[in-house]
């Protein structure tokens, strides 16, 4: 856009993959195509608070600004996410994370999706963890989340059926009820909770220029104008990813709507992170 010339731009790493896993690659292409003087913000996506403290924090601390959306569901570690961190390993980095971003407002947690599955006779969900995953949150000095529902794409519904899961549809009243119930913890803690692409729920922006330009160090201005090429209910302002579908993400999620390497059930330990069993739910 002819206003947005000679701009600094928003990095996204990545929407469509998990960094974690190609941190080599991401960095070099990052510092080779978007070298510092040309970056406003990099805005880190991962369920690994690792890639930043360790694995890309050479590369990322040359630039002015980072923001981290960090993906907690409750269900690291679990065979939902069977090379995912637990989640009390990943929220006691919290202070260390926003101590290197400097600011809690350059953190964004998210306990997204809300899952709601069934096995069997058994139940297995995330809804009853996310309250208490937002107020240890909250209480590391985060003070934005984002959520959504799982949404059962036929490909996300054939990857759960070959696992023995089958996903339960809830209905707008029974969303609703959820909702309140999360919102209100968050609002209780001094946060907010933000929808992510929830129809009938409100627009918000995940990479939010507005909020970007406010937290620079030097006060400098980024776009502002909406993403091209997101969903209806994306609020996104502008930015540009680096990742490819093409890069399939190891850590086995089955709610994923890209295209994730998957693991058999009973395939033990993977990378380190257990596969946990559904407890009183298997």
């Amino acid at each position: 856009m002819k206003g947005n010339k000679g701009m600094k731009v928003v990095v996204s790493l990545s929407r469509r993959t998990e960094p974690y896993f190609y941190a080599e690659k991401l960095a070099q292409v990052l510092i080779s195509r978007y070298p510092p003087p040309r970056v406003h913000t990099v805005v880190i996506w991962t369920k690994f608070p690792q890639v930043v403290l360790s694995t890309m924090r050479g590369v990322l601390k040359k630039y002015d600004q980072l923001y981290v959306h960090l993906t907690v569901t409750g269900l690291g570690g679990t065979p939902l996410e069977p090379r995912v961190p637990r989640p009390e390993e990943v929220l006691a980095r919290l202070p260390e994370l926003i101590d290197f971003l400097g600011d809690p407002r350059r953190l964004r947690l998210r306990p997204d999706p809300l899952v709601v599955l069934e096995r069997g006779k058994k139940i297995l969900s995330n809804i009853e963890k996310v309250p208490e995953i937002i107020r240890e949150a909250a209480r590391a000095g985060v003070r934005d989340f984002s959520t959504s529902f799982m949404e059962v794409y036929p490909k996300v519904q054939r990857r759960l059926a070959s696992q023995g899961f089958k996903a339960l549809e809830l209905s707008l009243k029974e969303r609703r009820e959820i909702w309140e119930n999360l919102a209100t913890t968050a609002a209780e803690e001094g946060a907010t909770l933000y929808a992510c692409c929830i129809p009938g729920w409100p627009v918000s922006r995940c990479i939010d220029g507005y909020l970007l330009t406010a937290l620079h160090p030097q006060g400098q201005a980024c776009r502002t104008d909406k993403s091209k090429g997101q969903r209806l209910s994306c609020g996104c302002t502008h930015s540009i990813d680096l990742g490819w579908y093409s890069m399939r993400c190891p850590s086995g999620c089955l709610y994923c709507y890209a295209e994730p390497i998957v693991f058999s059930r009973g395939a033990g330990s993977q990378g380190g992170l257990p596969v946990l069993s559904l407890g009183g739910n298997s």
